[in-house]
């Protein structure tokens, strides 16, 4: 806690300073009440660190899912006009299943992070 260095009592009405030990009314104005003004001192100590952070994003491409992706996108329309019916909607949404299955494995998004202290 800090040291208290400058105290002032003031009249909270009239404004005379008044006496640190003075008790009961004002002796100018007759009325009761007081500002009471203190000052203070104290000190922190401040410390500092500096980090950073390094960040590298890039894309990792697998060639051969990414080219089974690429295949399929292609080729299912042209299977969807030869093959009709059922047989055709199941093939379709195997299809679908297989290159939803490996889009994610095609492109990754690769992020490498780097951190350090100074």
């Amino acid at each position: 806690m800090g040291q208290v260095t400058e105290r002032t009592e003031k009249c909270a009405h009239c404004g005379t300073e008044l006496a640190p030990s003075h008790t009961g009314a004002c002796p100018s104005c007759g009325k009761e009440g007081r500002n009471i003004s203190l000052t203070l001192r104290d000190s922190i100590n401040v410390t500092s660190s500096l980090s950073w952070e390094t960040r590298q994003e890039y894309y990792e491409k697998h060639k051969g899912a990414l080219g089974a992706v690429i295949a399929i996108t292609v080729l299912s329309p042209f299977l969807g006009l030869v093959l009709v019916g059922w047989v055709g909607i199941v093939i379709g949404l195997g299809l679908g299943g297989l290159a939803y299955y490996l889009g994610p494995k095609a492109v990754t998004k690769v992020i490498e992070k780097t951190k350090g202290r100074a």
